[in-house]
């Protein structure tokens, strides 16, 4: 149990100085999240309109019409900016708390990689690398890909990268570790 949770807390400490590296310097994600000197009437224009906290994807049909006006809608708006906003009314970020729980997650998500590696059959250090990098792929195409898919999320580079710089490195230091539970 020691090796597990010893390498929970080197894995955890790998993805999260991975994070940080990915979202803060070199910032691979700032295409997620660019500036724009408009903000200020933007964010004025949802307060007036009372928007209230959420997600919404401009440009798509009321659903509340028919099928058929939906149809007719959809093709009004092909061709047609859109947008995807993400509204909060108060920007109350606890930075100490987020990264506590970012650690935390971490933290879990090492600890389950361990255990696959545990219950590999053949535990070579390449399956336990492609056992890694799945996880971290899986991670990736379900979120990440999936949205850019649908919504052109930016940054799809950087969450490719996040998808396989931490998982190879759990992989190598994972394989080392857990050989040592097999050999007790």
């Amino acid at each position: 149990m020691k090796t597990k949770l010893l390498f929970s807390l080197i894995g955890a400490i790998v993805i999260f100085a991975w994070q940080f590296l990915s979202n803060a310097w070199p910032n691979f994600h700032k295409s997620a999240a660019e500036y724009t000197p408009a903000q200020d009437s933007i964010l004025q224009e949802c307060l007036k309109q009372g928007l209230t906290e959420g997600m919404y994807f401009l440009g798509q049909p009321d659903p509340s019409l028919s099928m058929d006006q939906q149809k007719e809608m959809m093709k009004q708006l092909d061709g047609k900016p859109w947008a995807v906003i993400n509204y909060h009314e108060t920007n109350a970020m606890s930075m100490p708390m987020n990264m506590i729980r970012g650690f935390l997650v971490c933290f879990v998500i090492s600890f389950l990689l361990f255990w696959l590696f545990i219950q590999q059959k053949d535990p070579t250090m390449i399956n336990r690398i492609l056992v890694a990098l799945a996880v971290g792929m899986i991670g990736f195409f379900f979120v990440p890909y999936t949205s850019f898919i649908w919504y052109k999320a930016p940054g799809i580079f950087a969450h490719f990268a996040d998808a396989i710089v931490p998982w190879v490195i759990l992989g190598l230091i994972g394989h080392k570790m857990a050989a040592k539970i097999s050999s007790i």
